[in-house]
Protein backbone atom coordinates (compact mmCIF):
# COMPACT_ATOMS: atom_id res chain seq x y z
CA UNK A 1 0.00 0.00 0.00
CA UNK A 2 1.29 3.42 -0.90
CA UNK A 3 1.77 5.89 1.89
CA UNK A 4 1.54 9.62 1.25
CA UNK A 5 4.77 11.57 1.33
CA UNK A 6 3.61 15.10 2.03
CA UNK A 7 6.06 17.89 1.58
CA UNK A 8 6.69 20.04 4.59
CA UNK A 9 4.54 23.14 4.18
CA UNK A 10 6.65 26.21 3.57
CA UNK A 11 5.35 29.72 3.93
CA UNK A 12 1.88 29.71 2.50
CA UNK A 13 2.18 30.81 -1.10
CA UNK A 14 -1.36 32.06 -1.55
CA UNK A 15 -2.93 33.16 -4.77
CA UNK A 16 -2.36 35.94 -7.23
CA UNK A 17 -4.39 39.01 -6.40
CA UNK A 18 -6.05 41.33 -8.88
CA UNK A 19 -3.27 43.88 -8.39
CA UNK A 20 -0.60 41.36 -9.38
CA UNK A 21 0.59 40.78 -5.83
CA UNK A 22 0.18 37.65 -3.77
CA UNK A 23 -2.47 37.32 -1.14
CA UNK A 24 -2.43 34.48 1.34
CA UNK A 25 -4.99 31.71 1.09
CA UNK A 26 -6.01 32.59 4.65
CA UNK A 27 -6.90 36.15 3.68
CA UNK A 28 -8.56 34.88 0.51
CA UNK A 29 -10.88 32.66 2.54
CA UNK A 30 -11.75 35.17 5.25
CA UNK A 31 -14.46 37.36 3.61
CA UNK A 32 -16.11 34.65 1.56
CA UNK A 33 -19.80 34.62 0.92
CA UNK A 34 -22.09 31.64 1.37
CA UNK A 35 -21.30 28.53 -0.68
CA UNK A 36 -22.36 28.83 -4.29
CA UNK A 37 -22.81 25.06 -4.54
CA UNK A 38 -25.44 24.24 -1.96
CA UNK A 39 -26.64 27.74 -1.08
CA UNK A 40 -30.26 27.83 0.00
CA UNK A 41 -30.48 31.61 -0.21
CA UNK A 42 -33.27 32.93 -2.39
CA UNK A 43 -31.68 36.36 -2.79
CA UNK A 44 -30.55 37.38 -6.26
CA UNK A 45 -26.85 36.88 -6.85
CA UNK A 46 -24.99 38.71 -9.60
CA UNK A 47 -21.64 37.01 -9.18
CA UNK A 48 -20.32 33.61 -8.17
CA UNK A 49 -18.04 33.63 -5.15
CA UNK A 50 -15.53 31.20 -3.73
CA UNK A 51 -17.44 28.95 -1.31
CA UNK A 52 -16.57 28.89 2.36
CA UNK A 53 -14.12 26.06 2.92
CA UNK A 54 -14.36 23.66 5.86
CA UNK A 55 -10.57 23.34 5.82
CA UNK A 56 -7.94 25.55 7.41
CA UNK A 57 -5.78 27.04 4.66
CA UNK A 58 -2.81 27.10 7.04
CA UNK A 59 -3.06 23.33 7.54
CA UNK A 60 -4.52 21.98 4.31
CA UNK A 61 -6.25 18.60 4.42
CA UNK A 62 -4.70 16.42 7.14
CA UNK A 63 -2.79 13.40 5.81
CA UNK A 64 -3.81 14.27 2.24
CA UNK A 65 -2.79 17.75 1.10
CA UNK A 66 -0.24 20.15 2.54
CA UNK A 67 -1.07 23.82 3.00
CA UNK A 68 0.58 24.64 -0.32
CA UNK A 69 -1.08 21.71 -2.05
CA UNK A 70 -4.46 22.83 -0.72
CA UNK A 71 -3.79 26.42 -1.81
CA UNK A 72 -3.16 25.25 -5.38
CA UNK A 73 -5.95 22.65 -5.57
CA UNK A 74 -8.62 24.73 -3.85
CA UNK A 75 -7.97 28.45 -3.45
CA UNK A 76 -6.10 29.23 -6.65
CA UNK A 77 -7.95 26.78 -8.89
CA UNK A 78 -11.46 27.62 -7.66
CA UNK A 79 -10.74 31.34 -7.84
CA UNK A 80 -9.61 30.94 -11.45
CA UNK A 81 -12.68 28.87 -12.43
CA UNK A 82 -15.16 31.24 -10.82
CA UNK A 83 -13.48 34.39 -12.13
CA UNK A 84 -13.61 33.04 -15.66
CA UNK A 85 -17.20 31.87 -15.18
CA UNK A 86 -18.19 35.34 -14.01
CA UNK A 87 -16.60 36.86 -17.11
CA UNK A 88 -18.65 34.50 -19.29
CA UNK A 89 -22.05 34.90 -17.61
CA UNK A 90 -22.10 38.56 -16.55
CA UNK A 91 -25.22 40.14 -17.98
CA UNK A 92 -26.80 36.80 -18.94
CA UNK A 93 -29.52 34.65 -17.39
CA UNK A 94 -26.82 32.44 -15.89
CA UNK A 95 -25.46 35.26 -13.77
CA UNK A 96 -27.72 34.52 -10.81
CA UNK A 97 -28.15 30.76 -11.17
CA UNK A 98 -26.43 28.17 -9.00
CA UNK A 99 -23.68 26.04 -10.49
CA UNK A 100 -25.68 22.82 -10.82
CA UNK A 101 -28.44 24.64 -12.70
CA UNK A 102 -25.92 26.18 -15.07
CA UNK A 103 -24.30 22.80 -15.69
CA UNK A 104 -27.56 21.05 -16.59
CA UNK A 105 -28.87 23.88 -18.76
CA UNK A 106 -25.68 24.32 -20.82
CA UNK A 107 -24.76 20.64 -21.22
CA UNK A 108 -26.58 20.11 -24.52
CA UNK A 109 -25.58 23.40 -26.18
CA UNK A 110 -22.15 23.18 -27.87
CA UNK A 111 -21.89 26.96 -28.09
CA UNK A 112 -22.03 27.19 -24.28
CA UNK A 113 -19.28 24.64 -23.71
CA UNK A 114 -16.98 27.15 -22.02
CA UNK A 115 -19.67 28.14 -19.51
CA UNK A 116 -20.43 24.48 -18.86
CA UNK A 117 -16.79 23.56 -18.33
CA UNK A 118 -16.04 26.32 -15.82
CA UNK A 119 -19.29 25.89 -13.90
CA UNK A 120 -18.99 22.10 -13.79
CA UNK A 121 -15.34 22.20 -12.78
CA UNK A 122 -16.11 24.56 -9.90
CA UNK A 123 -19.09 22.43 -8.83
CA UNK A 124 -17.12 19.17 -8.91
CA UNK A 125 -14.17 20.63 -7.05
CA UNK A 126 -16.44 21.95 -4.31
CA UNK A 127 -18.17 18.56 -4.09
CA UNK A 128 -14.81 16.78 -3.77
CA UNK A 129 -13.50 18.99 -0.97
CA UNK A 130 -16.77 19.02 0.99
CA UNK A 131 -16.35 15.29 1.63
CA UNK A 132 -12.84 15.49 3.09
CA UNK A 133 -12.31 15.58 6.84
CA UNK A 134 -11.11 18.94 8.17
CA UNK A 135 -8.28 19.30 10.68
CA UNK A 136 -10.68 19.68 13.62
CA UNK A 137 -12.95 16.81 12.57
CA UNK A 138 -15.06 15.41 15.39
CA UNK A 139 -16.83 12.77 13.32
CA UNK A 140 -15.63 9.19 13.21
CA UNK A 141 -13.76 7.85 10.18
CA UNK A 142 -15.91 4.73 10.37
CA UNK A 143 -18.51 4.17 7.66
CA UNK A 144 -22.04 4.51 9.11
CA UNK A 145 -23.86 1.20 9.39
CA UNK A 146 -26.55 1.97 6.80
CA UNK A 147 -24.02 3.08 4.21
CA UNK A 148 -21.77 0.12 4.97
CA UNK A 149 -24.73 -2.22 4.38
CA UNK A 150 -25.41 -0.64 0.98
CA UNK A 151 -21.73 -0.85 0.02
CA UNK A 152 -21.55 -4.51 1.04
CA UNK A 153 -24.71 -5.30 -0.91
CA UNK A 154 -23.47 -3.63 -4.10
CA UNK A 155 -19.70 -4.15 -4.00
CA UNK A 156 -19.14 -6.97 -1.51
CA UNK A 157 -17.18 -4.90 0.99
CA UNK A 158 -15.75 -1.39 1.54
CA UNK A 159 -12.33 -2.82 0.69
CA UNK A 160 -13.60 -3.93 -2.71
CA UNK A 161 -15.03 -0.45 -3.29
CA UNK A 162 -11.68 1.07 -2.36
CA UNK A 163 -9.89 -1.16 -4.86
CA UNK A 164 -12.45 -0.30 -7.56
CA UNK A 165 -11.92 3.42 -6.99
CA UNK A 166 -8.15 2.95 -7.17
CA UNK A 167 -8.26 0.80 -10.31
CA UNK A 168 -10.59 3.16 -12.17
CA UNK A 169 -8.63 6.26 -11.18
CA UNK A 170 -5.35 4.66 -12.22
CA UNK A 171 -6.84 3.52 -15.53
CA UNK A 172 -8.05 7.01 -16.50
CA UNK A 173 -5.55 8.29 -19.06
CA UNK A 174 -6.41 11.90 -18.50
CA UNK A 175 -7.94 14.03 -15.75
CA UNK A 176 -11.48 13.78 -14.50
CA UNK A 177 -13.59 12.53 -11.63
CA UNK A 178 -14.70 9.15 -10.28
CA UNK A 179 -18.12 9.18 -8.64
CA UNK A 180 -20.01 6.86 -6.34
CA UNK A 181 -23.65 7.40 -7.23
CA UNK A 182 -27.00 6.21 -5.98
CA UNK A 183 -28.90 5.08 -9.06
CA UNK A 184 -32.64 4.95 -9.63
CA UNK A 185 -34.41 2.80 -12.17
CA UNK A 186 -31.84 0.02 -11.90
CA UNK A 187 -32.23 -3.37 -10.32
CA UNK A 188 -32.17 -2.89 -6.58
CA UNK A 189 -29.87 -5.09 -4.62
CA UNK A 190 -29.42 -6.00 -0.99
CA UNK A 191 -31.28 -5.41 2.20
CA UNK A 192 -31.77 -1.69 1.76
CA UNK A 193 -32.82 -1.83 -1.89
CA UNK A 194 -30.34 0.89 -2.91
CA UNK A 195 -28.33 0.64 -6.13
CA UNK A 196 -24.84 2.09 -5.86
CA UNK A 197 -22.66 2.40 -8.95
CA UNK A 198 -19.31 3.89 -9.95
CA UNK A 199 -19.34 6.50 -12.69
CA UNK A 200 -16.45 8.26 -14.43
CA UNK A 201 -16.50 11.69 -16.05
CA UNK A 202 -13.53 13.07 -17.96
CA UNK A 203 -12.24 16.62 -17.69
CA UNK A 204 -15.07 18.80 -16.28
CA UNK A 205 -17.78 16.21 -16.91
CA UNK A 206 -20.87 16.15 -14.70
CA UNK A 207 -22.60 13.14 -13.11
CA UNK A 208 -26.07 14.69 -13.22
CA UNK A 209 -28.56 13.03 -15.61
CA UNK A 210 -29.43 16.30 -17.32
CA UNK A 211 -25.78 16.73 -18.31
CA UNK A 212 -25.35 13.28 -19.84
CA UNK A 213 -25.89 14.65 -23.33
CA UNK A 214 -22.16 15.27 -23.37
CA UNK A 215 -21.41 11.58 -22.86
CA UNK A 216 -18.58 12.50 -20.52
CA UNK A 217 -17.96 8.96 -19.34
CA UNK A 218 -16.52 8.18 -22.78
CA UNK A 219 -12.80 8.69 -23.25
CA UNK A 220 -12.70 9.75 -26.90
CA UNK A 221 -9.07 8.60 -27.04
CA UNK A 222 -10.39 5.02 -26.84
CA UNK A 223 -13.06 5.42 -29.53
CA UNK A 224 -11.29 4.25 -32.68
CA UNK A 225 -12.23 4.00 -36.32
CA UNK A 226 -12.96 0.30 -36.21
CA UNK A 227 -15.51 -1.42 -34.05
CA UNK A 228 -14.57 -4.42 -31.96
CA UNK A 229 -16.23 -6.69 -34.51
CA UNK A 230 -14.00 -5.27 -37.24
CA UNK A 231 -10.80 -6.31 -35.51
CA UNK A 232 -8.46 -8.63 -37.42
CA UNK A 233 -9.78 -12.17 -37.33
CA UNK A 234 -13.32 -11.19 -36.41
CA UNK A 235 -16.18 -12.75 -38.32
CA UNK A 236 -17.69 -9.39 -39.20
CA UNK A 237 -15.05 -7.51 -41.19
CA UNK A 238 -17.21 -4.48 -41.86
CA UNK A 239 -15.44 -1.33 -40.75
CA UNK A 240 -17.55 0.97 -38.58
CA UNK A 241 -16.57 4.46 -37.62
CA UNK A 242 -17.45 4.26 -33.93
CA UNK A 243 -16.57 7.88 -33.27
CA UNK A 244 -18.78 9.14 -36.10
CA UNK A 245 -21.64 6.88 -35.02
CA UNK A 246 -21.37 8.20 -31.48
CA UNK A 247 -21.46 11.83 -32.66
CA UNK A 248 -24.40 11.16 -34.97
CA UNK A 249 -26.35 9.46 -32.19
CA UNK A 250 -25.75 12.39 -29.87
CA UNK A 251 -26.90 14.87 -32.52
CA UNK A 252 -30.04 12.85 -33.23
CA UNK A 253 -30.85 12.63 -29.54
CA UNK A 254 -30.36 16.35 -29.03
CA UNK A 255 -32.84 17.09 -31.81
CA UNK A 256 -35.48 14.72 -30.51
CA UNK A 257 -38.61 16.20 -28.98
CA UNK A 258 -39.22 13.04 -27.00
CA UNK A 259 -36.82 14.19 -24.31
CA UNK A 260 -39.06 17.16 -23.60
CA UNK A 261 -42.00 14.97 -22.75
CA UNK A 262 -43.30 15.24 -19.25
CA UNK A 263 -42.01 12.59 -16.90
CA UNK A 264 -44.18 10.67 -14.49
CA UNK A 265 -43.48 13.33 -11.88
CA UNK A 266 -45.02 16.00 -14.09
CA UNK A 267 -41.68 17.72 -14.71
CA UNK A 268 -39.76 17.90 -17.95
CA UNK A 269 -37.44 14.97 -18.48
CA UNK A 270 -34.15 16.50 -19.55
CA UNK A 271 -32.23 13.24 -19.65
CA UNK A 272 -30.83 11.96 -22.93
CA UNK A 273 -32.22 8.68 -24.27
CA UNK A 274 -31.02 5.90 -22.00
CA UNK A 275 -30.17 8.30 -19.21
CA UNK A 276 -30.43 7.01 -15.65
CA UNK A 277 -31.33 9.08 -12.62
CA UNK A 278 -28.32 9.18 -10.32
CA UNK A 279 -27.49 11.09 -7.17
CA UNK A 280 -23.74 11.63 -6.66
CA UNK A 281 -22.70 10.84 -3.10
CA UNK A 282 -18.88 10.60 -3.25
CA UNK A 283 -16.34 12.19 -5.58
CA UNK A 284 -12.67 11.57 -6.30
CA UNK A 285 -10.76 14.14 -8.36
CA UNK A 286 -7.97 12.74 -10.52
CA UNK A 287 -6.84 16.14 -11.82
CA UNK A 288 -3.07 16.58 -11.65
CA UNK A 289 -3.23 19.99 -10.00
CA UNK A 290 -4.84 18.30 -6.97
CA UNK A 291 -2.18 15.66 -6.29
CA UNK A 292 0.96 16.52 -8.26
CA UNK A 293 2.24 19.15 -5.80
CA UNK A 294 2.36 16.74 -2.85
CA UNK A 295 2.74 13.32 -4.48
CA UNK A 296 4.85 13.89 -7.58
CA UNK A 297 4.64 11.87 -10.77
CA UNK A 298 5.35 8.53 -9.13
CA UNK A 299 7.79 7.67 -11.89
CA UNK A 300 10.05 5.81 -9.46
CA UNK A 301 7.21 3.55 -8.32
CA UNK A 302 6.48 5.60 -5.21
CA UNK A 303 3.92 8.36 -4.86
CA UNK A 304 1.95 9.71 -7.78
CA UNK A 305 -1.78 9.37 -8.38
CA UNK A 306 -1.93 5.88 -6.85
CA UNK A 307 -0.54 7.12 -3.53
CA UNK A 308 -2.91 10.08 -3.58
CA UNK A 309 -5.95 7.81 -4.03
CA UNK A 310 -4.82 5.60 -1.13
CA UNK A 311 -4.49 8.64 1.12
CA UNK A 312 -7.81 10.07 -0.11
CA UNK A 313 -9.70 6.96 1.01
CA UNK A 314 -8.53 7.55 4.59
CA UNK A 315 -9.51 11.23 4.48
CA UNK A 316 -13.16 10.73 3.47
CA UNK A 317 -15.88 12.16 5.71
CA UNK A 318 -18.21 9.17 5.59
CA UNK A 319 -20.89 10.96 7.61
CA UNK A 320 -21.13 13.55 4.83
CA UNK A 321 -21.38 10.79 2.24
CA UNK A 322 -24.09 8.99 4.18
CA UNK A 323 -26.09 12.18 4.63
CA UNK A 324 -26.08 12.81 0.89
CA UNK A 325 -27.06 9.23 0.11
CA UNK A 326 -30.22 9.25 2.24
CA UNK A 327 -30.21 5.48 2.00
CA UNK A 328 -33.15 3.23 2.71
CA UNK A 329 -32.86 1.49 6.04
CA UNK A 330 -32.93 -2.32 6.06
CA UNK A 331 -36.37 -3.65 6.86
CA UNK A 332 -36.73 -5.27 10.24
CA UNK A 333 -37.39 -8.97 10.18
CA UNK A 334 -40.64 -10.04 11.88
Amino acid sequence: MFRPRLRAPAALGGSIGSNGGRQSAQSALAPLSQSVLFSASSSRRSIHHLPISRHDARVGVPNLLSAEGFDLAWTQHMTLMLNRLNQLVTGTDYEDRDLKNIVVDTARVPGLASIFNHASMAHNTDFFFKQLLPANATTSKEIPATLRTAIEDNFGSPETLRREFAAIAQGMFGPGFVWLVKASGLNSSGRGGDSLRLLTTYHAGSPYPGAHWRRQAVDMNTVGVESAAAAPGAEDSKVADAARAWIDNQAAAAGSNNTLAASTSGQLDRRPPGGVDVIPILCLSTWEHVWLRDYGLGADGYGGKAAFVEAWWNAIDWEAVSNLANLNRPKLKT
